[in-house]
């Protein structure tokens, strides 16, 4: 019974960590829209694996050797200017007269890799692992490891359906939707971005001076 309720515990937890409008959520909807599902899915994918690395280090006893000035450095850094990029280019898209629907296949390339960034440099992300979940899997493995780790898998199939979800609904609806909407929804998306680069370019000012 424990096992269960273990199981949709966390694995709603990991729906509930996807589900909200963030970066990779919204990089999702901005490929799916221009690229199809393997876009978007691919996204989805990267952040997963950042993820799991996630997990791995704290399952392996390494997480307080990344909660240091240095590395919350570069995370703020790194973090802030990929989501500024990622703001501008998208905005930048939205006022070009290509039809969204026609710059799809360059966009593919990279999918994975921006994913896995996003995921991997943004502080918000990095919290939630190290602090949040961090303390719960540590109570969980004080009972038991088995119990732990149907914990995380548990997390990583919330965050993997929601993501699946996500991928074939924005490549299933692009094709009712007019090229005026997508442009809006894409410029939104890179307003979003931009706007949540500068809280964290903010921070790693105040760290360097």
């Amino acid at each position: 019974m424990e096992i269960i309720w273990t199981i949709l515990h966390f694995m709603v937890l990991g729906i509930s960590l996807a589900a909200p409008v963030g970066p990779i959520n919204l990089e999702m909807i901005k490929r799916g829209i221009s690229s199809g599902f393997f876009a978007s899915w691919l996204v989805g994918l990267g952040g997963m694996t950042a993820d799991i690395i996630f997990l791995l280090i704290i399952l392996i006893g390494l997480a307080p050797y990344l909660q240091i000035e240095l590395v919350e450095l570069c995370m703020y850094g790194v973090g802030g200017g990929l989501l500024l990029y990622l703001g501008i280019t998208t905005i930048y898209g939205s006022f070009t007269k290509r039809k969204i629907l026609e710059l799809g296949q360059p966009i593919q390339r990279n999918s994975f890799l921006v994913g896995f960034s996003i995921a991997a440099f943004n502080p918000i992300n990095f919290v939630f692992w190290f602090g949040i979940f961090g303390s719960s899997i540590q109570s969980l493995s004080e009972k038991s490891w088995i119990i732990a780790l149907v914990g995380c898998l548990s997390l990583l199939l919330g965050i993997f359906l929601w993501n699946l979800n996500i991928a074939f609904t924005v490549h299933f609806a692009r094709a009712f939707i007019k090229e005026k909407i997508l442009k809006a929804v894409n410029l939104g998306a890179g307003i979003f971005l931009t706007v949540s680069a500068f809280p964290f370019l903010s921070k790693f000012l105040n760290l360097i001076l």
